[in-house]
């Protein structure tokens, strides 16, 4: 049976390439033949274009192409359309991904400094209209085929703000698909809030399986340390934002140095922020070397959720310096009055899950913790407790694809 696999494949992110090989390893494990159809809309391109430095624009376009099954590329609703036909798929699976990450209209604008005016302020992937991650390609389908949805994220999208018409149409859109689970709690309300469904299953990203799943070849510590220069025993950091302050980083740094730890600055895909650690891995960085880097390291801190499943997964200590959840405006468009909300992070419900709340801290609020706060919590790590709740989300994952993959069968049957 050939299943097609719709997600953020060919974006530069390095959690979301190596969450559609681990589907892809899973699909080809069970027997089935996975195709990734090739989507990449033309504004999405061209955003990463100019966020990210051609050399590692090309290493995450030069990833999905050489170890991936792609269709042809894909950059109108059509051509979609065609793909799906052309590869007569059986089946397809929207995610993982943040791929519900809808911006309600109200929402859409943001006052520009140096025009002087409010500007758009979103892309063709947090809208409806022909975006095929909400199904808007399903009724132009010569052939009807089961359409389920598997851990999707809203990347804690405000929901509520949408108007009436709005509504109808995201009820519309979510009543395309057969099947449906989640990645997160407040995803899983947004669904409810539409269908009114209360039986949308939370499930775990598909890099809680990674080392299951991977038909890449694997790379050993020795082969990493050599390619990267690495010492025995190092530990990650790893930021993009500017809201860490660099003595701070220093700090941990000198304190992991004191334990006898070499601090290694690990680049996010956007850029490299060293704070003047001199060891560090510079781009261009492939999505697998990113994973084995953390997979073989003594500690993980740094931003982003992906680099912490990959620490989960792998019993490696981390700290996440979390820059997701919600903020209120209590005066609209004015950042100054506003409430956050940390429990509707990604990052939260899973560190909630694993019992792991005291390794993390919202970017919000930095001036609750200390250096030596979160060094303690690298060195004071409950190894035993994550490979356990590691184990757990691994057969979770496993139980329920082959629930979805057990509902596509008699679909087709």
């Amino acid at each position: 049976m050939k299943i097609g696999i719709l997600t953020y494949h060919r974006v530069c992110n390095f959690g979301a390439q190596l969450q559609t090989i681990s589907t892809v390893g899973f699909l080809k494990r069970k027997g089935y033949e996975p195709i990734v159809i090739n989507w990449y809309p033309n504004d999405l391109d061209k955003l990463y274009q100019r966020l990210i430095s051609k050399e590692q624009y090309d290493c995450h376009i030069d990833f999905a192409e050489k170890n991936m099954p792609l269709t042809k590329l894909c950059q109108t609703e059509e051509e979609l359309t065609h793909a799906v036909e052309d590869n007569n798929l059986d089946a397809i699976i929207l995610g993982s991904d943040a791929l519900f990450r809808y911006l309600p209209i109200s929402e859409r604008k943001i006052f520009s400094k140096r025009k002087l005016r409010f500007v758009d302020n979103y892309t063709s992937d947090q809208i409806l209209e022909g975006n095929p991650f909400w199904g808007s390609f399903i009724p132009k389908l010569k052939k009807e085929i089961p359409i389920v949805v598997f851990s999707v994220s809203s990347q804690s999208a405000p929901y509520k703000k949408t108007n009436k018409t709005e509504f109808v149409e995201i009820k519309k859109s979510l009543e395309r698909f057969n099947y449906i689970t989640v990645r997160d709690e407040w995803t899983k309300q947004m669904v409810k809030y539409f269908i009114g469904n209360e039986n949308i299953n939370i499930t775990p990203d598909p890099v809680f399986s990674f080392n299951q799943n991977n038909y890449l070849p694997i790379i050993s510590k020795q082969k990493l340390q050599e390619k990267f220069n690495l010492p025995e025993k190092y530990i990650l950091l790893s930021f993009r934002l500017k809201k860490t302050d660099k003595l701070f980083v220093k700090e941990i740094a000198n304190r992991l140095i004191e334990y006898g730890y070499t601090p290694v600055a690990l680049p996010q895909q956007e850029r490299l922020m060293d704070f003047g650690i001199t060891n560090k891995i510079s781009l261009p960085l492939s999505p697998i070397d990113w994973y084995y880097l953390i997979k073989y390291s003594d500690g993980y801190m740094g931003e982003r959720m992906h680099p912490i499943i990959v620490s989960l997964h792998n019993a490696v200590p981390f700290f996440s310096f979390d820059e997701y959840g919600t903020t209120k405006k209590l005066i609209p468009h004015v950042n100054k009055f506003a409430k956050f909300s940390w429990s509707s992070s990604k990052i939260y419900h899973i560190l909630a899950k694993a019992d792991m709340l005291n390794n993390a801290v919202s970017t919000k609020e930095l001036d609750k913790i200390t250096p030596k706060f979160v060094v303690d919590k690298i060195f004071n790590y409950d190894k035993q407790k994550i490979v356990a709740f590691s184990e757990k989300q691994q057969l979770d994952y496993e139980n329920s694809m082959n629930r979805l993959l057990k509902f596509v069968d008699l679909q087709n049957n």
